[in-house]
């Protein structure tokens, strides 16, 4: 278990720094910090240092097309990261609240799928449509699932159209959006990578946000709760089964 005292050494390379609160405990492990007074974000997790880079190379490029979203912050010697150990700047704002919001989150979600530059897959991540056809990549390994459940996952992802991937944010919950004005700032891009951009879409609140037909936001729907059933079976399993749940009821509705 890491201390405060322990993460205060760890962060030595980065400068000053004063730790104030751990804020989450799942995938990761993050806590608010201090670096020279500023207030950041220290992140620790276990992905391979490959799939690391690729986040923070996104993350700078985000940056470079005018997206708001956290930077990372280099030690004194230059280094990204240390480890899995990463600072990254802190984004102010509120939580989306109401359809105002939901549009304005919706907007920004199709700005980076449309306007980021094409890039290679993150290293050991599968598309959705790839994992219809074989058993894991990134987060998700569909061999711990019961087999009936990750039938009707692969179904829910095997419906949606094959287009063209895109950068995805992976995980666009209220918790890792930031409003401020008109300004949307997307946080946590642990879960980043190249995908359908349906699967960001169909984790907003309605059709309308999402600029989608009916139809074509309940694929989404169906495919982006499948994708958190998969994704959280092994770390949040009691979470996983509720979205499962929820993932039965939207697919009975396609049966006469």
């Amino acid at each position: 278990m890491t201390t405060h005292a322990d993460l205060q050494k760890a962060l030595e390379p980065w400068g000053a720094v004063e730790v104030e609160t751990e804020v989450s405990g799942l995938r990761n492990r993050v806590w608010r910090i201090r670096l020279r007074g500023e207030r950041c974000v220290a992140r620790q997790n276990d992905r391979s240092g490959e799939a690391l880079d690729w986040e923070l190379d996104l993350l700078g490029a985000l940056h470079d097309e005018g997206f708001t979203g956290p930077l990372p912050i280099a030690t004194a010697s230059g280094e990204r990261r240390i480890g899995g150990l990463v600072v990254l700047s802190f984004i102010e704002g509120r939580e989306p609240e109401g359809k105002r919001d939901a549009e304005l989150v919706g907007d920004e979600l199709r700005r980076l799928h449309s306007q980021m530059p094409a890039r290679p897959q993150r290293p050991g991540f599968r598309t959705c449509h790839e994992l219809v056809a074989t058993d894991s990549g990134g987060d998700v390994d569909m061999s711990l699932l019961p087999p009936e459940d990750a039938a009707l996952c692969r179904a829910a992802w095997k419906e949606l159209p094959e287009g063209e991937p895109a950068v995805i944010h992976g995980d666009p919950s209220p918790t890792n959006i930031r409003i401020d004005g008109d300004r949307v700032g997307l946080l946590d891009w642990d879960e980043a990578r190249i995908d359908s951009p349906l699967l960001d879409l169909g984790g907003l609140p309605d059709a309308e946000s999402a600029r989608l037909s009916a139809d074509d936001f309940d694929r989404a729907r169906r495919a982006s709760v499948a994708w958190e059933v998969a994704v959280c079976w092994q770390l949040e399993s009691d979470y996983a089964r509720r979205r499962l749940r929820e993932l039965r009821d939207l697919s009975g509705k396609l049966s006469p």
